[in-house]
């Protein structure tokens, strides 16, 4: 019966959760052949002839109780194991999810064992038991399927432990046959019964704590995910009207940004880090807000005094950003403060060098610069692809981190996909003729 059970609510779980209508039949009939019903049956014939093997080859004469126990539960834990790889195979309950799954059957089958002194018994408490789990579980079902991130392997280890507790405890009926129900009272053989059942309360109690602190950091991202997305919005906007003063296009915040994310990607950096540099890389030239129009979209070279004040845009954005709070406008702040500085500590405004600067403003740096001469801008043509990376190459350990330049060589083929992807709204003319201003006389590539 417990088999027939496991295996039809399989299938259900399968149709409803997991999609798969196909050979429910087969599926069904390699179910049941899973379950720990069925397997026990396996088992207790494994341990038999293996029980007796090692009797008679070892000549062992005592300890034969305590030796038939200490190895059913390896044999039980051996089969268990095997049939919740095949029940994860057969039903496609992937996440460690389809072995918690299984392993509450296994749990439930062997509590009852425990407290069930009879055929009929056993059979009351197993619906009992399934009713019970079934009201506590029937809202966390569908969300243990819709891959959330619940610690299912954690909670898989309960289990296991919970199993092995309940076979010994099985055991020790064999071990102590005075415990059986026919020879005491209910009184001296209770204490079995309450130990199960606490142990199986605790482990309970751990999948419920377990699923609800899931749902709650869940909560946690949802919001934070709202959150990033409202800081992104207000990014974009003010990054776009800073843009826009310069004589530029929106487009360039986000080519900077997709490969600010690229080689943050490239440089191992976590995933909150990612997409953190991606948000707070549009906000590098924010400072430009404070510089006149008149220097901003000269179409000549600009005078030593005019690239004086140009410079200024990096202290007036780490000014214009220090008041906000929170990782992505801390990042942002550091970021527009730094992202000309220069690796041999030859940039501006504070001549760091090395590794003082930021590893985010380092990386900045580069996507701003290859950026900046891959587009057509109001004193310059746009360079060849080919030529500006050769540039970025040739800046290695002067203008750039060599680490941040070698990661840009590594992911040069999906920034090109991102370059065109976000082309700007005109097509540039193309020139093969450096006429980077970034300071008078100088040849060092850098964005205005």
């Amino acid at each position: 019966m417990a088999g027939c059970w496991f295996a039809l609510m399989n299938i259900f779980l399968m149709v409803t959760f997991g999609g798969c209508k196909r050979h429910l039949i087969k599926r069904c009939l390699l179910l049941f052949c899973v379950s720990s019903a069925f397997l026990s049956i396996i088992s207790q014939f494994c341990i038999d002839n293996v029980f007796w093997i090692v009797v008679e080859n070892a000549s062992i004469k005592k300890g034969l109780t305590v030796l038939f126990v200490a190895l059913s539960t390896v044999i039980d834990a051996v089969m268990v194991l095997i049939g919740g790889i095949l029940f994860v195979h057969i039903t496609n309950f992937r996440n460690y999810i389809g072995a918690m799954i299984y392993m509450e059957y296994v749990c439930i089958e062997r509590l009852c064992s425990v407290l069930a002194v009879n055929s009929l018994s056993f059979i009351v408490i197993f619906a009992l038991l399934q009713m019970i789990f079934f009201i506590l579980q029937r809202k966390d079902i569908p969300y243990l399927f819709a891959k959330r991130v619940i610690n299912c392997k954690l909670s898989v280890i309960y289990l296991s432990g919970l199993f092995i507790v309940l076979d010994m405890l099985y055991g020790a009926y064999i071990i102590f046959p005075e415990l059986s129900a026919n020879s005491l009272g209910i009184k001296n053989i209770c204490w079995l019964d309450v130990l199960a059942l606490l142990n199986t309360a605790f482990v309970i109690g751990y999948l419920r704590i377990s699923i609800t602190a899931s749902r709650e950091h869940e909560e946690k991202l949802t919001y934070y995910e709202r959150l990033q997305s409202s800081q992104e919005d207000i990014i974009i906007s003010l990054a776009e009207i800073s843009e826009a003063k310069s004589g530029e296009t929106g487009q360039h915040i986000r080519r900077v940004a997709e490969y600010s994310k690229l080689l943050a990607k490239e440089l191992g950096m976590d995933s909150f880090k990612v997409e953190n540099i991606r948000i707070a890389s549009m906000m590098h030239d924010i400072g430009k807000l404070m510089i006149g129009q008149e220097i901003l979209e000269k179409q000549g070279k600009l005078t030593q005094e005019e690239f004086e004040v140009m410079k200024k845009h990096t202290q007036y954005g780490w000014e214009l950003l220090a008041n906000s709070k929170g990782a992505i406008m801390n990042m942002a702040r550091v970021i527009a403060a730094q992202h000309h500085e220069h690796w041999d500590g030859s940039g501006y405004p504070s001549h760091l060098k090395g590794d003082e600067i930021s590893i985010f403003a380092q990386i900045v740096a580069v996507t701003d610069v290859y950026d900046a001469l891959t587009s057509q801008r109001c004193y310059k043509d746009a360079w060849i692809p080919l030529v500006a990376r050769k540039e970025i190459v040739e800046q290695r350990g002067r203008h750039f981190s060599p680490r941040v330049v070698d990661a840009f060589m590594e992911c040069y083929s999906k920034i090109e996909e991102v370059r065109v992807e976000y082309a700007d709204y005109s097509a540039p003319s193309i020139s093969l003729a450096f006429e980077m201003r970034s300071a008078v006389g100088d040849s060092t590539p850098s964005s205005r």
